[in-house]
């Protein structure tokens, strides 16, 4: 299928304090954020939505949460709701209801993902759970962790949440042919990636959709911009080497955590 232009926005942790990376977003920004997407009538789908062909509002948006940390189910959740959004959740499988030793954090700070009864309850509401691999690992070093974590882990969130998951985002937004093709044909209809500017098969169009980060100092006024999806603009240009920065936490885990 031909997947539709509809924006699609990133998040990772929504935080109040205690994290001082980029890509954390605070409660009382991320509250903002959702009230500035409803009054400019934007209404939330899926990606399950979109592939069952469901009706589409005039305005359709997608919002994306990187990691499945617990915070989309204590802090997003809530927000979300007055507005009747739902979002996307990219877990990766072996964390559920565990804490982030995958991650470099200054000061050695780790942070708690769903739980299984966090993420039934966030499915129950409407929001699509999704995989993210096994173990966060950047997957195009080997073709064995390939095999292994994109087939074991929608297996793992199926058996968890029994429910069809149909869309895989890519650790560190980092993949290639092998990579998108092994997604396909592992029976996900999407694969997700963030910024990048290569040219795809045809045949691999819809296994690197792009989207756009929300990071930490994003203005109300830069979300706006992000909505237009223009990809050769120089907001994404700034972003695209914001995201280059997480190649610092692919490096450690190839160097440091070779058996995790």
């Amino acid at each position: 299928m031909n997947f539709p232009p509809i924006p699609i926005l990133n998040y990772h942790k929504i935080e109040p304090a205690g994290d001082i990376g980029i890509t954390s977003r605070t409660p009382a920004k991320f509250e903002k954020d959702m009230q500035t997407l409803h009054a400019l009538g934007y209404q939330t789908v899926t990606f399950k939505e979109i592939y069952r062909r469901t009706a589409l509002p005039s305005k359709p948006l997608i919002i994306t949460f990187d990691d499945g940390y617990a915070s989309v189910y204590e802090q997003a959740l809530p927000l979300m709701e007055r507005y009747a959004f739902t979002g996307v959740v990219f877990m990766p499988a072996a964390y559920i209801g565990r804490r982030n030793d995958w991650d470099v954090q200054f000061g050695g700070k780790k942070f708690l993902h769903l739980s299984r009864m966090q993420l039934s309850a966030l499915a129950g509401k409407g929001f699509e759970i999704a995989s993210h691999g096994m173990r966060h690992k950047a997957l195009t070093a080997t073709q064995t962790d390939a095999d292994s974590e994109v087939l074991l882990s929608k297996q793992v969130l199926q058996d968890a949440l029994g429910e069809e998951v149909i869309t895989f985002c890519y650790p560190f937004g980092r993949f290639n042919k092998t990579l998108m093709g092994k997604v396909k044909s592992s029976g996900y209809a999407f694969g997700v990636a963030s910024l990048h500017y290569r040219r795809l098969p045809v045949e691999l169009e819809e296994f690197a959709l792009r989207r756009f980060n929300i990071y930490s100092p994003d203005s109300q006024k830069t979300i706006m911009n992000k909505l237009k999806m223009n990809f050769n603009s120089m907001l994404a240009y700034r972003d695209y080497l914001f995201q280059l920065g997480g190649r610092a936490t692919a490096l450690y885990q190839k160097q440091f955590k070779r058996d995790k």
